[in-house]
């Protein structure tokens, strides 16, 4: 096996590592719009809440 000089094997080793902190970073930015629409959703459930609560409290 033809061993890599130390110049190429870094550059080797920090091209994969910016590739996981890539893939990192994708899974992250779908973590966000995940609650982002749990938090949307929640916001439509608290104000349907605060709606019948309120239209309770009329009677």
């Amino acid at each position: 096996m033809k061993h890599e000089n130390p110049e190429t094997e870094l550059v080797r080793e920090q091209k994969q590592y910016i590739r996981i902190l890539e893939e990192q970073l994708s899974v992250c930015k779908e973590q966000i719009k995940a609650q982002e629409l749990l938090i949307e959703k929640q916001r439509q459930a608290l104000a349907l809440f605060a709606e019948a609560f309120s239209d309770g409290e009329g009677k």
